[in-house]
C-alpha cells in the first residue's frame, strides 16, 4: 500500500529533478519567471499605490466634510476637475491596459519556454536557452500545436469566466458554505482546478508531439491520461496545482504589508516572493510534462 502510494508521487520527484539535469537551460528560464513575478507587485507598489492612496486621501477630506456646506462642493469640483487627476485617471488606463496586454503574453512566452524546456529535457536533448530559442524561431522545433492548443485553451477559459460571471449575475453573489450557492460555487471551482491542469497536460502533449496532439485533440488525450490511464497522478497534480499558489500567495500580500513603513523590506520580500513563485510556476509545468510521457508510457 505505501509502494503505491509512493509510486504516485514518483513523477514530481522526477519533475524536481528535471532542472537539475540541464541547468544552462533551466537556470536562465526560472529567472525569467522570477523577474515577471517580480514585475506586477512593483508596479503595485511603485505605481498603483500611490496613486490610490492620493485618491483615498482626497476621498476621505470630502467624506469628513458636511455636504450641506459650501467647502464640501468646492472640494469635489477640485476633485473631478484638477489636471491632477486627470492625469491619475490616464496613468490608471495605461497601467490596465499593459496588464490586460502584457500580462498574458508573458504568461505565453512563459508556458511555451517551460513547456519546451522540461519537454526537450525529458527526452535526453541539452538545449542551452539561446540554442532552444534559436530552434524555436528557425522553425525546427514547431510552435504550431502548442499554439493551437493554448488558443482553444484560452477560449474555453474565456468561456469559463463568462459562465461564473451569469452564474454570479443570478445567485445574486450569495455563496454561503451550506447554501446550495455554495455547493455550486464549490464545484465550479473544483472543475476549474481540474480543467486547470487538463488543460497544462494538454499543452504539454501538443509541446512533446505538435503535428498529431494539437488543439481539441490533445485537451481529449489529456482527459483520457488523466481521467483514466493515471488517475492517482493526475489527482496528485490536481492537488499541485492548487497547493502550490496557496502556499506562495500569503508572501505576497505580507510584503505588500510593509510597502508603507519600509520599502527596502518590501522589495525584498517581494523578491523572494517572485522566486518561490516562479519556481513554482516551473515545477507545475515541469511535473505536467513528466506526468504525460509517464502516462503515454504506462498507455503504451
Amino acid at each position: 500500500m505505501a509502494a503505491k502510494i509512493t509510486a504516485c508521487f514518483t513523477f514530481l520527484k522526477e519533475a524536481l529533478i528535471l532542472p537539475t539535469l540541464n541547468p544552462k537551460l533551466f537556470a536562465p528560464v526560472l529567472l525569467f519567471f522570477a523577474v515577471t513575478a517580480f514585475l506586477d507587485p512593483l508596479v503595485h507598489v511603485v505605481f498603483v499605490q500611490p496613486l490610490g492612496d492620493g485618491m483615498a486621501s482626497r476621498l476621505t477630506e470630502i467624506n469628513n466634510t458636511d455636504p450641506s456646506s459650501a467647502e464640501y462642493g468646492k472640494l469635489v469640483e477640485k476633485f473631478m476637475e484638477t489636471e491632477e487627476m486627470k492625469q491619475v485617471g490616464k496613468r490608471m488606463l495605461r497601467i490596465t491596459i499593459a496588464q490586460f496586454t502584457v500580462g498574458p503574453a508573458l504568461g505565453l512566452v512563459k508556458q511555451i519556454l517551460a513547456l519546451f524546456a522540461a519537454s526537450t529535457t525529458y527526452s535526453g536533448d541539452r538545449y542551452s536557452l539561446a540554442g532552444l530559442l534559436s530552434e524555436l524561431v528557425s522553425g525546427r522545433i514547431s510552435l504550431k500545436g502548442p499554439s493551437i492548443t493554448i488558443a482553444v485553451v484560452g477560449a474555453l477559459d474565456f468561456a469559463g469566466a463568462v459562465l461564473a460571471a451569469l452564474r454570479y449575475h443570478v445567485m445574486g453573489g450569495r455563496s454561503g458554505v451550506l447554501s446550495v450557492q455554495g455547493l455550486v460555487s464549490l464545484l465550479a471551482h473544483l472543475a476549474s482546478l481540474c480543467f486547470t491542469v487538463i488543460a497544462l497536460v494538454g499543452v504539454a502533449a501538443s509541446v512533446a508531439d505538435s503535428r498529431k496532439c494539437r488543439g481539441v485533440r490533445a485537451l481529449r488525450q489529456a482527459w483520457r491520461l488523466v481521467t483514466r490511464v493515471r488517475r492517482k497522478e493526475g489527482l496528485v497534480l490536481v492537488l499541485v496545482a492548487y497547493l502550490g499558489p496557496t502556499v506562495v500567495a500569503p508572501l505576497h500580500r505580507f510584503a505588500l504589508g510593509y510597502s508603507k513603513s519600509s520599502m527596502a523590506a518590501c522589495l525584498c520580500l517581494m523578491a523572494v516572493y517572485a522566486l518561490l513563485s516562479g519556481a513554482q510556476q516551473l515545477f507545475s509545468l515541469a511535473a505536467a510534462t513528466v506526468y504525460y510521457y509517464q502516462a503515454m508510457e504506462n498507455k503504451e
